[in-house]
């Protein structure tokens, strides 16, 4: 099922995050007051009372800070405030890229919108503005879990359409050459490493069980292969691929 929908990073957002974040702070200091409170009223020591002074101030900051910022528009001009966010095969995706950080997404839910927060930003979507499929179809997708932590439900899939999909995601920036075995659960690569010179990795793909896939919400990972061991740095390519011509008799060139 693909779920579309669009998210937008404005003001009222940055007012509702200031805001979420503040509240627990909020109901806590009211908390504390209240048990304060109790000997102040038993043993007369009404000054005690002052501590819900705490509460108020907190409750006043928040209102101020969310006013000013969806009054001061200034800080977001000329930035994008409009964002498609989809969620297809329990992968989400911003402006047609893959948010990978699943471990730092968190969902709020009101009665008129959701409140989505990602590693280094923050959304609102109105129930309005689901493009493809509803609210309701997205929450229906999702795993919830304390303080608003969220992963996302995994259709089933075979594990020929699963090293399919893996295959298709691996990270081809800074490789020089790579190689994978027929079954595409293996690969070998030449990357340019840090300091400049040409370095070898080699990693087969772990595809994870029914289990491993409902809590990390992954069908699987590359993970490194520790079978076979290279030396770590090479000063050509050809140094490095003639390390490893051995290992790749029967894999197939990919770049």
């Amino acid at each position: 099922m693909k779920i579309e929908m669009i998210g937008y990073n404005d003001t009222k957002a940055i007012g509702l995050y200031s805001i979420i974040k503040i509240t627990p702070f909020v109901f806590s200091s009211f908390f504390i007051s209240i048990i304060i409170s109790i000997p102040a009223f038993i043993f007369k020591i009404y000054d005690l009372l002052f501590v819900f002074l705490l509460p108020l101030f907190l409750i006043f900051i928040m209102v101020m800070q969310y006013l000013i910022n969806i009054t001061n528009k200034n800080f977001l001009k000329d930035k994008r405030i409009k964002h498609k966010i989809v969620l297809e095969d329990g992968i989400l995706y911003k402006d047609e890229k893959e948010i990978k950080s699943i471990a730092n997404i968190r969902l709020y839910k009101f009665k008129k919108f959701l409140f989505l927060e990602l590693k280094n930003s923050y959304y609102r979507i109105m129930n309005k503005d689901f493009i493809q499929g509803t609210r309701d179809d997205f929450l229906s997708q999702i795993k919830f879990y304390p303080r608003h932590h969220i992963t996302f439900k995994l259709p089933p899939k075979s594990d020929e359409e699963i090293t399919e999909i893996m295959f298709n995601k691996i990270n081809l920036s800074n490789v020089e050459q790579l190689y994978y075995s027929k079954d595409k659960k293996h690969i070998i690569y030449i990357y340019k490493n840090e300091i400049g010179s040409f370095s070898i990795g080699n990693e087969k793909l772990f595809i994870a069980h029914d289990e491993e896939r409902y809590y990390s919400g992954k069908y699987g990972w590359w993970e490194p292969n520790y079978e076979n061991s290279f030396t770590s740095y090479f000063g050509t390519i050809e140094e490095a691929l003639n390390d490893i011509k051995n290992q790749i008799n029967d894999f197939i060139k990919l770049k």
